[in-house]
């Protein structure tokens, strides 16, 4: 597909060859035939061209004419018969006077008519609040609070730098040490003078990334029994680069102890909401529950694993309608346990839908690929 560009050249390679850049580009970016170029055409020069774009680059198909220049004014041309005839007069008209009847009339029928349409406005608004939502099929373990830290350690490192420091962390918390490096390669420095600046950098990255853990360090300390299991595991895994004084150490030794004894409490809740939820006939709910364990890597008891595969095979049988049928399959599709359970039998209806889970979660879950091979 061929695209047009305005192109200039830039050097003569040889009698059939010049090279061109796209206007305003820093480089050459291809060469251009010269029998394609008005006679007479000089370095500099520019262009109007086809081009078609290649997967070995561009080739230029055809120049276009440049513009002629217009010497004399565009005018416009007025067309009509010539005549002069006289100007546009105007007459009034008296105004006619309204029937009151009518126009109270209209009023009420007015008035009515939008009462009639802000009742049907409030009726729908009810209904679409009232509308229960669809649920969506894929689980989402239930998150605690978010880490929201705040900057105190960060602003006081800061304010102890020199005035003239200060410009230079503000650039580094906004990007990198290779986007500073690039940054002073556009800057008119004296020779030799970029070295000192980006050692200095890299000192200065690695008190901020101390002071911003601090920071993090924190407020997880503050809220350890309600924060985010993830954000609580990003903050003890970063202290391994980011704790470097001895009240960053203290405050280490401290989250590593309060992240263990968190994780084994929520491990033993954990086990409580599979045991409750096969109790009380909720097997999806456990079964979800079992693919997302607060330690990675854990695994479920041997009586619990057996219990909640056996509640899953009876599940899919023939009897079960195929849509909570899909649902079963591929809660355990993604649980611990999709080795151990055992199927019943298929549904005694399969739609398209319940076709593509099979095929789905056949490698996950082997035992509905050779149920529905068996049948």
């Amino acid at each position: 597909m061929s695209s047009r560009l305005e192109i200039e050249i830039t050097s003569k390679v040889d009698e059939s060859l010049h090279t061109w850049r796209a206007v305003g580009a820093k480089e050459p970016k291809g060469v251009i035939k010269t029998v394609l170029l008005p006679t007479g055409s000089e370095i500099g020069q520019t262009f109007r061209v086809e081009a078609e774009f290649l997967l070995d680059g561009i080739e230029i198909i055809s120049v276009f004419p440049p513009k002629a220049k217009r010497e004399e004014p565009q005018l416009l041309e007025i067309i009509g018969s010539g005549n002069n005839d006289g100007s546009v007069t105007t007459s009034l008209v008296a105004k006619r006077k309204r029937k009151k009847s009518g126009g109270k009339q209209r009023a009420s029928q007015n008035s009515d008519k939008a009462r009639r349409n802000n009742q049907e406005r409030k009726k729908t608004r009810i209904t679409s609040k009232t509308k229960p939502k669809r649920k969506s099929r894929t689980f989402k373990p239930p998150r605690g609070k978010r880490l929201k830290p705040k900057r105190r350690n960060r602003n006081d490192f800061l304010d102890s730098l020199p005035v003239l420091h200060r410009p230079l962390a503000r650039e580094l918390m906004r990007g990198s040490i290779p986007k500073l490096r690039d940054t002073l390669k556009t800057m008119d420095l004296p020779t030799g003078f970029n070295e000192p600046i980006l050692d200095y950098a890299e000192k200065l990255v690695i008190k901020l990334k101390a002071a911003e853990w601090l920071d993090r360090a924190e407020a997880v300390d503050k809220t350890s029994d309600t924060i985010d299991l993830q954000d609580f595991r990003s903050v003890v895994a970063a202290s391994q680069s980011s704790a470097k004084s001895s009240e960053a150490l203290v405050l280490k030794e401290k989250l590593e102890l309060a992240l263990k004894k968190r994780i084994e409490r929520e491990h033993e809740d954990w086990l409580k909401i599979i045991q409750s939820a096969l109790e009380e006939g909720k097997l999806v709910r456990a079964l979800n529950f079992s693919s997302r364990p607060p330690k990675a890597g854990a695994q479920l008891p041997e009586e619990l694993a057996l219990e909640l595969a056996r509640q899953a095979g009876e599940a899919l049988n023939s009897e079960t309608p195929t849509n909570r049928w899909a649902i079963v399959a591929e809660a355990i599709a993604f649980s611990p346990i999709r080795l151990k359970v055992h199927p019943v039998s298929l549904p005694s209806v399969i739609d398209k839908d319940l076709e593509k889970l099979l095929s789905k979660h056949a490698e996950r879950f082997p035992a509905i690929a050779n149920l529905a091979i068996s049948e």
